[in-house]
């Protein structure tokens, strides 16, 4: 009863964007599970579930956007006592996908970002290029999350597969397709679309080009981001929007989704599409989809794509204080006001690395 009550209150403040308050019902099962000795293999299944869900959201929420240095140390979406191993155990899907697309973007993030982590916003990030070890362990650590999600498709039950069966996500190749990728369920769609973005964050292709940090700069190959992000619209596209606002108030919505895999894209034409599609939601007036403010989300999205017009390409965004999360939504539906945010980039021309103060173009 008490840990039902708990998880409750953590889904208020989640919904009201009260990370403190979250945090403190969050500590609290914890210290519950930890005195009752409750492992992940119990008849509470279904409510650790429920809680490690929103657990993630918040972690999600609590990456876009923060400062730099947060972001670099983000701590793991499992609490102590609860690993990978542990989360088949929990019926549904959703966790599983979850936690993976988390951590790998938490391993991917933590390296992507010491690049830029001078103390000085203007330095270049050259001379933090990581060693060959450090960049050995992250790509050993990516390659784990790659089997975990492996084995996570491989149990899949052939319901939740897209109709048309695997070809059309398998067949990444085709990057000009538009088709849109239909599921049975909205839940197969988006836990799909989780496991279409961990596999964004898998790929070590920019991360290897920033190690190698050559003077003669030739623009990383990111096929392999950008074939996956094409996946990733296809299924938004074969989703009703309408569904997305409604059912995903407590997970990751679209939008978000498509914020991360924009800041893994170097082609123009993708990148517009992606801001098409937030525009598109846009006009159905929503101000969250995927507890994710949206308007937020499409300035943010402007922003990055005016630089890559001007051949510049932007891999992270944070903020320049680290504000905490915001103040809990009660007379705004955003937690946060921002409207100059850091872009961390590239220049296509010179492959320099630059980190610029820029508004937000709402």
């Amino acid at each position: 009863m008490v840990l039902t009550v708990l998880i409750i209150f953590a889904y208020i403040e989640s919904s009201m964007g009260n990370f403190q308050g979250f945090y403190c019902h969050d500590q609290g099962i914890i210290s519950l599970l930890s005195h009752l000795k409750i492992s992940s293999r119990t008849d509470l299944d279904s409510l650790l579930a429920a809680w490690l869900q929103i657990r993630i959201v918040v972690w999600w929420a609590r990456a876009y956007f923060c400062s730099l240095e947060v972001h670099r140390h983000l701590p793991s979406t499992l609490p102590p006592g609860i690993t990978m191993e542990n989360l088949p155990a929990f019926q549904g899907q959703r966790v599983n996908v979850l936690s993976i697309m988390c951590e790998s973007h938490r391993i991917n993030f933590s390296a992507l970002l010491r690049h830029w982590d001078t103390g000085d916003f203007g330095a270049q990030g050259s001379e933090l290029c990581s060693g060959d070890e450090e960049f050995d362990k992250t790509c050993h650590f990516l390659a784990q999350q790659g089997e975990m999600l492996d084995r996570w498709l491989d149990a899949l039950p052939t319901s939740d597969l897209p109709i048309d069966g695997l070809d059309g996500v398998h067949e990444i190749d085709h990057v000009d397709q538009r088709t849109p990728i239909f599921f049975r369920s909205h839940e197969a769609a988006l836990n799909f679309a989780y496991y279409t973005v961990a596999r964004i964050m898998q790929s070590t292709g920019l991360l290897r080009s920033l190690k190698k940090a050559d003077p003669s700069y030739i623009p990383y190959d990111s096929h392999t981001e950008e074939s996956w992000t094409r996946v990733l619209l296809r299924i938004a596209r074969g989703t009703k929007m309408e569904t997305s606002l409604s059912r995903n108030s407590y997970t990751i919505g679209f939008s978000g989704l498509l914020l991360t895999a924009l800041l893994r894209c170097q082609a123009r034409g993708l990148a517009l599409e992606i801001q098409e599609w937030l525009q598109d939601l846009e006009i159905l007036k929503p101000t969250e989809e995927g507890a994710f403010p949206l308007y937020q989300t499409l300035g943010v999205v402007n922003t990055i794509n005016c630089q890559k017009m001007a051949n510049r390409d932007v891999f992270a965004v944070t903020q320049s204080v680290d504000d905490e999360g915001g103040t809990p939504k009660i007379n705004a539906y955003n937690s946060q006001s921002i409207s100059s945010l850091l872009f961390h980039g590239m220049s296509r021309t010179s492959g320099a690395l630059f980190t610029d103060y820029l508004p937000v173009a709402l």
